[in-house]
């Protein structure tokens, strides 16, 4: 708790307010300090609660839309899997029983084989096409919001800077970590991981990775499924991380009611 109240630069209020005599009388100046000290906690603690909300809704947008593309794009991907395993169902299955008839006749022997042969290759073809197809399409982000870019360094759009206090939070050691570095960190190594930056930034592969998760629109960046999933669940980690400091703030403002 001490932690917080330095992180949002109220640790001099709650201090004075621990110290603050309980004896004085209803309208003596001691009271009306005491009354002020709570007031400021509150509003200080409320003003970066409220930064953390709007940080949150704009997390919230970006999934948003980039489920909204991701399921187009998976829709599309599915149609065409479906549609090339039926036809090389059928393909494989018709022609193969046109081979099979044509085998009943000692003269056809020939025909029966090429039948057979292109019906393979025609099967084959289309499975190739349906392994292909899995990849999915790929399509720019349509939207303005890139709230993975201040990790990275890179280009970042007005509405997705995280308020100082916030990035402040995300930038300091979290007590709980057994390695002690900072949660923005943590993060990455997390995403490292989980090969959600795979390849690794440090290659030219891995740095178009990152173009890819903190892209914005006039970068016409094209993302495949599997960016838009990266890009998704990282956003969600991040989500993750800021309610704690959210935790955080409602215990600091349930102490008050134990000091006076």
């Amino acid at each position: 708790m001490a932690d917080t109240a330095q992180l949002i630069g109220i640790s001099a209020e709650l201090d004075e307010l621990h110290r603050a005599s309980q004896d004085g009388l209803p309208g003596s100046p001691e009271q009306w300090r005491i009354l002020w000290l709570h007031q400021r906690i509150v509003e200080r603690t409320t003003a970066v609660q409220l930064q953390i909300d709007a940080t949150l809704a704009e997390i919230d947008n970006e999934i948003a839309r980039a489920t909204e593309v991701r399921g187009f794009l998976a829709d599309r991907r599915d149609n065409r899997v479906t549609r090339a395993n039926l036809l090389s169902a059928l393909i494989g299955g018709g022609l193969g029983g046109t081979s099979a008839g044509l085998q009943l006749s000692t003269k056809q022997t020939a025909a029966a084989a090429g039948t057979g042969i292109t019906g393979g290759a025609l099967a084959a073809g289309i499975a190739l096409y349906g392994i292909h197809a899995q990849r999915g399409e790929s399509r720019a982000l349509e939207t303005d919001s890139n709230m993975l870019a201040q990790f990275f360094d890179r280009p970042v759009l007005p509405t997705s800077r995280y308020p100082p206090i916030v990035w402040q939070f995300l930038n300091e050691v979290a007590q709980s970590d057994p390695d002690h570095i900072t949660r923005r960190q943590r993060l990455v190594r997390t995403w490292l991981e989980l090969k959600r930056l795979d390849p690794p930034p440090g290659t030219p592969a891995g740095q178009v990775k990152i173009d890819h998760v903190t892209s914005m629109p006039e970068q016409r960046l094209v993302l495949s499924i599997d960016d838009l999933e990266d890009r998704m669940a990282m956003l969600q980690d991040v989500r993750a991380k800021l309610s704690y400091l959210k935790r955080d703030l409602a215990a600091l403002l349930e102490s008050l009611s134990e000091v006076h």
